[in-house]
């Protein structure tokens, strides 16, 4: 008997953590289908796990002056993608194209950025490949 209810308890443990590990990793909040363009400065970046953040104010073309979020992946994968901690710092004036929250908050997924030194740094999917590779340059 004690068998079967640590058994149970164990299978129960494993679905709420399966769960909560898939709604961490859904893009459900984001409107993948759009794209939206902020130029503003930089005035915090955390490079922190779980996710990294940039954070500026700035505007879309034609909006009014906002703080925005944006929302990278880990630090790990973008180190291993070859985007380092100086890239975008404090101050700096970028143009991130993001997919916005679907609520309307003044933020979003990361797609790509033309940074400070007028390079650009896309997210490794095929949207922000397109974007980088001559869509909107």
């Amino acid at each position: 008997m004690r068998s079967l209810v640590a058994r149970t308890a164990f299978a129960a443990v494993l679905g709420v953590a399966a769960g909560l590990a898939s709604a961490h990793h859904s893009f459900a909040m984001f409107d993948q289908t759009r794209q939206v363009t902020v130029v503003g400065k930089v005035t915090e970046v955390q490079w922190t796990n779980p996710h990294v953040w940039v954070f500026l104010d700035g505007a879309p073309s034609g909006g009014k002056k906002e703080h925005w979020g944006v929302e990278f992946t880990s630090k790990v994968h973008l180190v291993r993608r070859n985007f380092s901690p100086d890239m975008v710092k404090v101050g700096d004036s970028v143009e991130f194209t993001i997919n916005p929250y679907r609520d309307g908050k003044s933020g979003g997924r990361f797609v790509a950025v033309k940074m400070a030194s007028g390079e650009y740094y896309c997210d490794v999917g095929q949207a922000a490949q397109v974007f980088c590779q001559g869509g909107k340059k």
